[in-house]
C-alpha cells in the first residue's frame, strides 16, 4: 500500500516541476518594453530630415515645425539624428524614456542626441 501512495504521487510531484520549469521559461522570454517619447522641434518651416525613430524610413522622416512620438521599446537604446540644409534653423530634440528626460540638445544644421541608454 505504500508503493503504491509513492507512485501515485510520483505524477503530481512530475506535473508540479514542469509547470515550475515552464513559469521560469516564459519569464526570461518576456522582453522589458520602455515607453519612449521623441520630440523634434525647428524654429523655422525649412524641411528638417531626422533619423533614428522607430518605423520611420531608412531614409530619415521629413517634419516641418514639430514632431512628436511615443513608442513602446524594447531594445537597449536610440540615437536621433536631425539634419536641415538652413543654417540658420535652429533644431532641438528632446526624448523621454518612462517619462524621465534623458536628452535635451540643441543646434544649427545637424544635431545628434547622442546614444541613449533605455536604464
Amino acid at each position: 500500500m505504500k508503493g503504491f501512495m509513492k507512485l501515485k504521487k510520483l505524477p503530481v510531484f512530475t506535473l508540479s516541476l514542469l509547470c515550475l520549469f515552464v513559469c521560469f521559461s516564459c519569464s526570461k522570454d518576456t522582453p522589458t518594453l520602455n515607453d519612449v517619447r521623441v520630440h523634434v522641434e525647428a524654429n523655422t518651416n525649412e524641411p528638417v530630415r531626422i533619423y533614428g525613430i522607430k518605423d520611420s524610413p531608412e531614409s530619415g522622416l521629413v517634419i516641418r515645425n514639430s514632431y512628436d512620438k511615443t513608442f513602446k521599446a524594447e531594445n537597449e537604446g536610440l540615437s536621433i539624428e536631425a539634419r536641415c540644409k538652413d543654417g540658420n534653423t535652429l533644431i532641438t530634440i528632446k526624448v523621454w524614456v518612462n517619462g524621465k528626460l534623458k536628452a535635451d540638445v540643441s543646434g544649427n544644421k545637424y544635431l545628434s542626441s547622442g546614444y541613449i541608454k533605455y536604464d
